[in-house]
């Protein structure tokens, strides 16, 4: 069994992945580990790394990217008999992923924390036969993640977001929504569809307040068709203690589940993962405690 393999995407992180990839090697030689670093030249070498990786039985991977990088990479690994740990040192914009699971967002940081890790078990979910680790989203607000350009990323960081979210939200139309969710069926008029993974959604702390990334849970929330106000007040009632978001005037709602199937009228892509995504329909469901990601000992 070799010991570490470490992929990096240079173009994420303002060009800084293989310096930290070097440091990351270094951090592991300190601490009596062999680490191989691989660098990405096109996406498709992120899936080819990985299966090299479960071939040649490594114990960890650890990827330098943002969440497409993290999600491809589990994406490739999600069918291989054998899987290495995942350690990640986030590089992207927004870096999802690794707030869910508790990983510093300091590049430098993260790579320091590699050297006092644990094991941490993971869900995923997959949507027709794709894998997320984050999100997958519909409306145009979401549709606006996988629009913004790298140039407006490198410059502006999650800001790029903000601003493309704010016009998306003059230009805010509904789509029809059939949900079969854990055997129930129900029609909606939605502007915005969400389902995450973890507590941490778009950067946004406590956006699903009670998930976990090992609950075996997936969460869905709806946004109903509304006037801005009305969506203010549902999205600002998610992050609030109180039962606000299952109160009939609100026009937002949350669901766990495990399964569902989504059918819809709308006719574009959603967002998975910060990513361009699958069209409708949807079969979505969780894989329970698929992965182990390194994350520091303090936040196991």
């Amino acid at each position: 069994m070799k010991e570490v393999m470490i992929i990096a995407n240079p173009s994420s992180g303002k060009k800084q992945a293989e310096e930290f990839a070097v440091r990351a090697q270094s951090v592991f030689k300190e601490n009596g580990r062999t680490a191989d670093i691989k660098i990405t030249e096109k996406e498709a070498d992120i899936g080819k790394f990985a299966r090299e990786a479960c071939e040649e039985k490594y114990e960890i991977i650890v990827a330098l990217g943002g969440d497409g990088t993290v999600s491809g990479l589990g994406d490739a690994l999600k069918d291989e008999p054998y899987r290495p740990k995942i350690g990640i040192i986030p590089t992207g914009t927004v870096n999802n992923i690794a707030r869910g699971l508790g990983i510093s967002t300091d590049m430098a940081q993260a790579v320091e924390d590699l050297a006092h890790c644990v094991d941490k078990k993971a869900d995923a979910g997959l949507v027709n036969d794709r894998l997320f680790l984050s999100s997958i989203s519909a409306g145009s607000i979401p549709e606006t993640v996988w629009e913004v350009s790298k140039e407006s990323k490198e410059r502006f960081g999650s800001l790029a977001y903000f601003f493309e979210g704010i016009r998306s939200l003059k230009e805010d139309e509904t789509f029809e929504v059939e949900l079969t969710v854990d055997g129930k069926t129900s029609q909606h008029n939605l502007s915005l569809l969400l389902i995450g993974l973890s507590n941490s959604i778009a950067g946004i702390p406590n956006f699903f307040k009670d998930a976990t990334y090992n609950d075996g849970q997936l969460y869905l929330f709806g946004l109903e068709e509304s006037t801005l106000g009305e969506k203010i007040t549902a999205m600002t009632s998610l992050f609030r203690d109180d039962e606000d978001n299952t109160d009939d005037e609100n026009k937002g709602f949350v669901w766990n589940f495990k399964e569902a199937t989504i059918k819809s009228s709308h006719d574009g892509h959603v967002a998975l993962d910060g990513e361009k995504g699958p069209a409708f329909p949807l079969d979505i469901k969780v894989l329970p405690s698929i992965f182990t990601f390194l994350v520091p000992e303090n936040m196991n």
